[in-house]
């Protein structure tokens, strides 16, 4: 019986140093997974078979935008701007350049390929700071103002009225103009 009870306690600290064991091994690792993290910058185009091409300039925290239609169809297009909460974005655009409800800019007149948009501003406007006495201070921090733009091959109704069709869903195909209604 001594001997019996023996081999079960044997058994059972040598089981115990064994579970000792992997939990050491593995806690570096499971340490290394919650102190690990990863960061990342930068941006990359990706190309859906959009055909027009967008130009940005800027002066006097102005981004003068126009967009070219390089494919080879016409097109309608369109524009969107994005910044931080702080920073407000005022659009000022001339002829046929025209707020939508959902925050895009529109240019009202079909885009011939080839052809080429008038300028669209975006004024950005820079938050109020002031230092500890209250003073105002000039902005120096870094920050990004990204400008979308989109475009839509020129659909026509049966009567042959032209439209823009936003929700249409492209279809597999090279040249980005074979379209297929939304359901």
């Amino acid at each position: 019986m001594k001997q019996s009870k023996k081999t079960v306690l044997a058994a059972a600290m040598t089981g115990a140093v064994a579970l000792g064991m992997i939990c050491a091994v593995s806690a570096g690792s499971a340490a290394a997974y919650f102190t690990t993290y990863a960061t990342a910058r930068g941006g990359h185009t990706i190309h859906l078979g959009n055909r027009s091409q967008i130009r940005e300039e800027f002066s006097q925290w102005t981004k003068h935008v126009s967009l070219k239609n390089t494919g080879e169809k016409e097109a309608y297009v369109r524009v969107k701007a994005f910044a931080g909460s702080e920073y407000g974005l005022t659009y000022s655009g001339g002829g046929s350049w025209s707020a939508g409800e959902d925050g895009y800019w529109y240019y009202g007149e079909i885009l011939p390929a080839g052809g080429e948009t008038e300028i669209l501003d975006i004024r950005i406007e820079l938050p109020v700071i002031t230092d500890e006495a209250g003073n105002s201070v000039a902005y120096t921090e870094d920050f990004n103002v990204v400008v979308i733009q989109e475009c839509t091959a020129v659909r026509y109704k049966e009567d042959g009225t032209p439209y823009a069709d936003w929700d249409a869903v492209l279809e597999s195909g090279e040249d980005g103009y074979e379209w297929e209604e939304r359901q």
